[in-house]
């Protein structure tokens, strides 16, 4: 009896072992449901797809590995927040909060963070193919190894940003602010400078239609 005991055990061991040991909590996720507002939330792994929780606040938030696929989080206020290796594809952050958040290897590929408040965020390795940046505030932002490919910087504010071994193909920095920003081994293909002031204070008018370089 007690070898049969032991083999089932063995023999499950490996689905035990398998089994996450950490996931979100359920009585915050309701909570943040009903009230849109969780400090320090437990969201680890959460599925929130689509939801709507403009205006939200989350901040100090743990969000790892979240579902956030085509959530509405305009406006919210995410400070500080861990979303590292979440799923933000397609998401709406227009005007969100995101000061010193850390969305390491996060996929935002066609996200939304217009205006957005981005300063000292970590993007290192993070996916944000054809994502909207324009007019975000990204001063001393971390963006190392990540994919930016066709990604919107107008009017965007990168003083000091790293954006070492980047992925800017086809990046538009048109109006956008790259004062004292670190490009070491960036891809630079095909980007878009126009009213653009580059790392050493210049202005570069390369890709303005004629009637608007000066």
């Amino acid at each position: 009896m007690k070898l049969r005991l032991l083999i089932a055990g063995l023999l499950l061991a490996p689905f035990v072992l398998a089994t996450p040991t950490h996931a979100e909590n359920p009585f915050q996720v309701r909570l943040l449901r009903t009230t849109k507002g969780c400090l320090r939330c437990d969201l680890t792994g959460a599925n929130l797809s689509g939801a709507d929780f403009s205006g939200a606040t989350l901040k100090h938030s743990d969000m790892t590995r979240a579902n956030l696929t085509n959530i509405n989080l305009n406006n919210a206020d995410l400070t500080r927040a861990n979303l590292t290796d979440s799923s933000l594809t397609g998401a709406t952050l227009t005007g969100a909060t995101l000061w010193g958040a850390s969305l390491r290897a996060a996929s935002m590929d066609g996200a939304n963070l217009r205006n957005a408040e981005l300063k000292y965020a970590s993007f290192d390795s993070a996916d944000l193919t054809g994502a909207d940046l324009s007019g975000a505030n990204l001063t001393v932002a971390q963006l190392r190894k990540a994919n930016l490919s066709g990604a919107n910087f107008s009017g965007a504010n990168l003083t000091d940003a790293d954006l070492a071994e980047a992925n800017l193909k086809g990046v538009n920095f048109s109006g956008a602010d790259l004062r004292g920003a670190k490009f070491k081994n960036a891809k630079w293909d095909e980007i878009i400078l126009c009213r653009t002031i580059g790392p050493n204070g210049k202005v570069s008018n390369r890709n303005c239609p004629s009637s608007d370089q000066k």
